[in-house]
């Protein structure tokens, strides 16, 4: 039985390579169809970068090791003060994220900022490395409110192309973009390149998971008129310090800076915000500005979040609040949770001020 099996599997294999070597003879008198080319292999966000560098690639704090790990992110893009002096712009858990003085070393202004980061030469400190000297950040307060988390950079002269280039993005505007819900966005980051999203939730309020060192001790921090941005794989970890974009392809205008995120969702800080906390504006090519006034839902959606703040931090799990799109298109406000769970729809108001509430899940907020 097993060798008559093994005989007819035989017979049916040479019948079907018959009836395919006719196929195959038949279509050979038609014209070849030409091979797909070949897609581009992406460039490198990890690698060290021909001096001037662009942006939109790895970096951090030369100093930035503890606890036998070294970190780092991502050097986001360029700006520059009133009197010209420019800057490489990314966040104070990247620059200056090191709090914790039980090893005699915290963040200091002058540190030197290199490109590639620790995390891809193997945590050696390399002097040829450096691009740019710590100059300012905004303090992120443990177990508090914390305006942006942003921090700039002084280039050291010839280290970093004038014109702001992004990687993968190239010369952006200098005018930046208020964000809009279901604005399409891209940004170029040192662990996942050039990725693109939606902004799905506006005035956000949300706890965010940071760590007082390299490896160090875990705090939460809450921010204020954030940004919300899907998917969640967006932006990854080593991303943190990515300029958030509108997506068009010639000179795109600013619109966030990326900080924090989790499996469903990523954070930006408002760039205007961050322009402002230090006086600075962005590198790039002059623009008109068209900033649309907010839809009025979305105004009447904001104020209604604002007044039953206290309401929607009470459904259990709450971890922040935002105004987000219904399917149906309309703003509502959202209660930002890390899991939706049984106990949370139960809690949550149907409405507050005549606006509808809706459960978002927004997994574990950390800062990469």
């Amino acid at each position: 039985m097993h060798a008559k099996s093994r005989l007819m599997a035989v017979g049916v294999v040479l019948v079907l390579g018959a009836f395919l070597l006719s196929f195959v003879s038949l279509d050979a008198l038609a014209a070849p169809k030409a091979p797909k080319p070949p897609k581009p292999t992406p460039p490198s966000h990890t690698a060290r970068q021909d001096r001037p560098i662009q942006l939109g690639v790895s970096g951090g704090i030369a100093l930035d090791l503890a606890n036998g790990y070294c970190c780092g992110g991502t050097l986001g893009s360029l700006v520059k003060d009133a009197s010209g002096v420019q800057y490489i712009l990314s966040n104070t858990h990247v620059f200056a994220g090191d709090i914790d003085d039980t090893d005699g070393i915290v963040s200091t202004p002058g540190d030197p900022v290199d490109q590639p980061g620790l995390i891809d030469v193997g945590c050696s400190n390399i002097p040829a490395d450096y691009v740019a000297n710590l100059s300012n950040w905004a303090v992120i307060v443990p177990d508090g409110i914390s305006v942006v988390d942003a921090a700039i950079a002084q280039v050291i002269p010839g280290m970093v192309d004038p014109q702001g280039k992004i990687l993968e993005i190239g010369t952006i505007s200098a005018t930046p973009l208020a964000a809009a819900l279901n604005q399409a966005v891209k940004k170029s980051g040192r662990t996942s390149g050039l990725t693109t999203g939606k902004v799905v939730g506006l005035n956000a309020t949300i706890s965010v998971l940071y760590s007082t060192e390299c490896a160090g001790t875990d705090y939460v921090s809450t921010l204020n008129g954030q940004i919300l941005i899907s998917p969640g794989k967006f932006l990854k970890a080593g991303d943190s310090g990515s300029l958030m974009v509108e997506n068009v392809a010639t000179n795109p205008r600013a619109i966030g800076l990326l900080y924090a995120g989790s499996s469903k969702v990523a954070i930006a800080n408002p760039i205007q915000d961050v322009l402002n906390y230090f006086g600075v504006s962005m590198v790039g090519v002059a623009t008109a500005a068209s900033n649309a006034a907010a839809a009025s839902d979305t105004v009447k959606a904001s104020k209604a979040k604002e007044n039953n703040k206290g309401k929607l931090m009470a459904v259990p799990g709450a971890v922040g609040h935002a105004v987000g799109l219904a399917t149906n298109g309309k703003a509502v406000v959202k209660v930002l949770v890390e899991k939706i769970t049984p106990e949370a729809r139960a809690a949550a108001p149907l409405a507050v001020d005549n606006v509808p509430v809706e459960l978002m899940e927004v997994g574990k907020v950390v800062a990469f």
